[in-house]
C-alpha cells in the first residue's frame, strides 16, 4: 500500500535522480532530507526570489551528495494524491545521517535560518534513509 509519506519520499528520489541524469541504481542515495517550503508572501516576487536564491545556495555545502530545488508542477489535469500547495520543494542527497546532521549544524545552514526564516509560513521536513 503506498502511503502519502511513501508516495513523497519517492517522488523526492524520482526529482533527484532526474537532476542528476542518472538511474537510482547508479547513484547512491543513502539518506534524503527533503524539506517543503510555504512561502509567508507567495504573491511577493522579490521575496520567493530571495528565498530560492538562498535555498540553491545550500546545495554548495560541501557534505551534500546532489541537491534539487524545484517548485510544484501545475497540470492541467487532476491528480488529487499530489501535494502542490508549498512554493519550493529541497532534495538533499547525503551518504549518511551522520552527514545530514553535519549540515544541518553548519554555519551556512544556521544562517540561512537566520536571513531567511521570515520569507516562509511554514516547512516541513520529511527525511528517508535508504534500507
Amino acid at each position: 500500500m503506498t502511503t502519502r509519506r511513501n508516495f513523497i519520499q519517492k517522488s523526492g528520489l524520482i526529482a533527484v535522480t532526474a537532476s542528476l541524469g542518472t538511474s537510482p541504481a547508479t547513484t547512491p542515495m543513502t539518506f534524503i532530507h527533503h524539506v517543503l517550503f510555504w512561502a509567508k508572501n507567495p504573491g511577493n516576487e522579490a521575496e520567493k526570489t530571495q528565498l530560492f536564491k538562498a535555498l540553491k545556495s545550500l546545495g554548495t555545502l560541501p557534505m551534500i551528495q546532489s541537491a534539487h530545488v524545484g517548485k510544484p508542477i501545475v497540470t492541467d489535469f487532476d491528480k488529487p494524491v499530489t501535494e502542490a500547495s508549498y512554493s519550493f520543494s529541497v532534495v538533499l542527497v547525503f551518504d549518511s545521517a551522520e552527514k545530514e546532521k553535519e549540515y544541518l549544524y553548519h554555519p551556512l545552514h544556521k544562517k540561512f535560518i537566520d536571513d531567511n526564516k521570515h520569507l516562509w509560513g511554514k516547512v516541513q521536513v520529511i527525511d528517508s534513509e535508504m534500507i
